[in-house]
């Protein structure tokens, strides 16, 4: 009873250093929020036939020099959503703002697909959802503290590519900055693309005549777009101003993650609606300290997480079973020796099954790209299955003994316990509740599939990559571990496999790491495996680890499905780019 009371004391001690550190960090996001936006509303409208939603942020500073405030709507790059890059909400809302960060076509929460045509108007459904989400904000009571005067439109990467269609076509817009801009590529490269996009693409569409006031910032090392296509363009299509960025940046020159990107950029809006760059008072740049607190914020609450589900395995004791008569052997150096020898092939089979598991997935997805991933582990799961029943049938005939489907119910009645699928259920939702807390009360990385088809859909594609996954970590690493008495040891090791593997497989599939929501997927992939590592060590079942996978990820990986699914064939022809 005394080591129970000291293990639950150990609990309490380190709960109360990570809540005190959650405040801690807590409170500095709660600032940083209130120095730059009062709140922030959720805004759903329709577009060419789609519904989409946005985030609209309330500044907090009130312009001394004028009554009413500008307003910038905000596009962000391919594959991400609106809650992704904080840097313009937080930034430009400081300086008195209203920002709308938008989930165009085939993002985020929002419907449709980036090729969408409007059957109304025929025009590109890109080409018009700022428009159309501008007609919106005219109708909330907000607007009329909004000056007409002052709208502006911000894109990065594919959300440049939107916004300079809508400023050519929409003469509200009088006022635009582009990081990165897809301006220019070669239709042909997309074979269901309609005929009628073509005429819309930037190249074709701006002129001296329909863009104005146009700032273009570009790093002139882009690994994604090329800058003399991109941004010497649109400068000789227009005659706009560029601002070409050199050096090494944090996250590559295509994401822009740069101080003076953001100062740049403010100084442009300012310089257009109040005549003046020091009017507003001084720029104080912040997004990488909130960038960094929200890191974290976030490492603090899986931490919190991680220490639940362990603390809660308590409450559902499991007694490993060992049926080993143990014999008791006098320690010589010859059965050292054989000892050390059968923990060294254990240990050469861990890395056997680590590099065929990798060697599998490189090699499918240098055939197939990122869905390659998915074939490589379905591969590994009906080659597993095969070898399975063929070891049992050939030890049945071995055995002389017939196929027994009492067998099946057995195994079936030990793996599906209901109290341990109860305490997965119970760890997902330690997670899954102080993610969504924390996403509606900060409005940062809330993925959220954009309809129950994606939902679906994501479970056919998920399933074999965290099962093929549970397969290596469960059934081919697991039992090699045996070498190790403790199961807690066993679990960290599990876990420095699980980082090695994830590494890599974000090494083989680098040209698509620039998605926020890939990046964000992996994560998620890698949390699953650390929280099913501590699942199993608690119960040694597999169902259990499947079934918190299942309510992870699917969850998760519907939101990526969602923005596959936007992006659509175009997908692969943007990457190349």
């Amino acid at each position: 009873m005394e080591s129970f009371d000291k293990k639950d004391l150990l609990f309490f001690k380190r709960m109360i250093i990570l809540i005190i550190l959650l405040v801690i960090s807590l409170s500095y996001l709660v600032y940083d929020k209130s120095i730059s936006y009062t709140r922030y509303e959720r805004i759903e409208f329709q577009s060419s036939g789609a519904t989409l939603y946005a985030n609209l942020y309330f500044p907090s500073k009130i312009l001394g020099f004028q009554e009413q405030k500008p307003l910038l709507i905000y596009c962000h790059g391919i594959g991400s959503q609106r809650d992704f890059d904080l840097r313009i909400p937080i930034e430009f809302s400081k300086r008195g703002f209203y920002v709308a960060a938008l989930d165009y076509q085939g993002h985020g929460e929002s419907g449709g697909n980036i090729l969408d045509i409007d059957p109304i108007t025929n025009k590109p459904a890109l080409a018009q959802d700022c428009s159309n989400l501008l007609d919106k904000l005219e109708t909330l009571p907000f607007y009329s503290s909004v000056n007409i005067s002052q709208i502006g439109l911000i894109g990065h990467s594919l959300g440049g590519f939107v916004v300079l269609m809508n400023q050519a076509l929409d003469p509200r817009f009088n006022i635009t900055v582009v990081w990165a801009p897809l301006v220019n590529f070669d239709p042909n490269q997309f074979r269901v693309i309609q005929p009628e996009y073509e005429q819309y693409i930037p190249v074709n569409l701006l002129n001296k005549t329909n863009t104005n006031n146009l700032l273009v910032i570009m790093h002139v090392n882009d690994e994604v777009l090329d800058y003399t296509d991109q941004a010497l363009v649109a400068q000789n299509l227009t005659d706009c101003v560029v601002i070409p960025i050199t050096g090494p940046l944090i996250g590559g020159g295509h994401q822009l993650f740069s101080d003076v990107v953001i100062v740049e950029s403010i100084k442009w809006f300012e310089l257009n609606f109040f005549n003046s760059i020091s009017l507003n008072g001084p720029i104080n740049i912040t997004f990488i300290v909130n960038y960094i607190i929200l890191f974290i914020t976030l490492i603090l609450l899986v931490l919190i997480v991680l220490f639940l589900i362990s603390y809660s395995s308590k409450f559902i004791p499991y007694k490993k079973e060992d049926n080993r008569v143990e014999i008791v052997r006098k320690d010589t150096t010859l059965s050292k020796i054989k000892v050390k020898a059968i923990n060294i092939k254990q240990i050469l089979k861990i890395v056997f099954y680590t590099t065929i598991f990798l060697l599998n997935w490189e090699i499918f997805e240098r055939n197939f790209g990122l869905i390659g991933i998915f074939l490589a582990s379905l591969n590994i799961t009906i080659i597993y299955f095969t070898v399975k029943i063929i070891l049992y049938l050939r030890k049945l005939r071995k055995d002389e003994v017939k196929f027994d489907l009492n067998q099946i119910k057995a195994l079936i009645k030990s793996e599906f316990q209901l109290k341990y699928l109860l305490y997965a259920i119970v760890c997902n939702f330690y997670f899954i509740a102080l993610y969504v807390i924390f996403s509606y009360f900060y409005p940062f990385a809330f993925m959220w599939p954009s309809n129950f088809f994606n939902t679906i859909l994501a479970a056919a594609v998920a399933f074999p990559v965290y099962f093929s996954l549970e397969l290596l970590y469960r059934k081919a690493i697991y039992p090699q571990l045996s070498f190790l008495k403790k199961e807690r040891k066993k679990t960290i090791w599990i876990v420095i496999i699980a980082v090695y593997v994830q590494i890599n497989l974000m090494t083989l599939t680098w040209t698509w790491a620039f998605f926020p929501s890939v990046i964000f997927m992996y994560l998620i992939f890698l949390y699953a495996i650390i929280q099913n590592t501590l699942i199993y060590e608690n119960t040694q079942r597999f169902s259990a680890v499947i079934l918190s996978s299942f309510f992870l990820i699917q969850l998760f990986f519907a939101a990526v499905v969602s923005n596959a699914l936007g992006v659509g064939s175009a997908l692969h022809s943007f990457v190349q780019l």
